[in-house]
């Protein structure tokens, strides 16, 4: 009776330990950010023994993460808005913890908003700046801001919360976002598509708290 109950306990723990993490970021040592709800830019790696790559997703602030991997060789490479990135090898066996940022030119290089003066208890006035780089053309910008961390277009609003989106006519400027609560921490960043690109570049978040 005792085997069989031990046979029929659940098994959460494989003992893969190999950890991989790591940042993202441009030439200038800046992060380049992506969107922990999206699947368009991430990292994958491809196990010497696997047929398909493990897909880490890359965070507003540029991380990623996995610390529960085969201990193995991957070959690891970054998808999504950026130029070719060229493979490299990662050695994760004997469980070991590897922590490797990679550096990638993004279709367009996206800064973090700036707040212009200061905000009012409805009002906040930021400059942006979106740079194209080679020949990639922002044909989509916008401005998000939430009370919801790292915002983007399908944020959305709901109970508690709540995103306003601001279509941006130009590369750089002013914005301003009308219509806030006072007493509010906001989290604002500018997203940006390339023309014929399938995932934005985003920027880092401002967070302002109105008065």
């Amino acid at each position: 009776m005792m085997i069989v109950a031990a046979c029929n306990e659940p098994i959460t723990e494989f003992g893969f330990e190999g950890s991989f993490s790591g940042k993202i970021v441009d030439q200038s040592g800046n992060i380049v950010a992506g969107d922990i709800t999206s699947g368009g830019f991430v990292v994958e790696a491809l196990g010497e023994n696997d047929q398909v790559a493990m897909v880490l997703r890359i965070k507003g602030d540029g991380t990623f993460a996995n610390n529960k991997l085969y201990p193995q060789v991957y070959t690891v490479t970054v998808k999504g808005p950026v130029t070719t990135f060229p493979p490299v090898s990662i050695d994760l066996t004997g469980n070991k913890t590897v922590v490797q940022d990679f550096v990638v030119t993004p279709f367009l290089t996206v800064s973090a908003p700036i707040l212009n003066g200061s905000a009012t208890s409805t009002e906040i006035k930021v400059n942006y700046n979106i740079v194209e780089n080679g020949s990639y053309i922002a044909s989509t910008r916008q401005l998000y801001c939430s009370n919801i961390p790292y915002p983007n277009a399908s944020t959305g609003s709901g109970t508690g919360y709540a995103t306003k989106i601001v279509t941006l006519s130009a590369k750089q400027g002013t914005a301003m976002i009308t219509g806030l609560t006072a007493g509010t921490k906001y989290f604002i960043r500018v997203g940006a598509k390339a023309t014929g690109a399938t995932a934005f570049n985003y920027s880092d978040q401002l967070i302002v708290t109105t008065p």
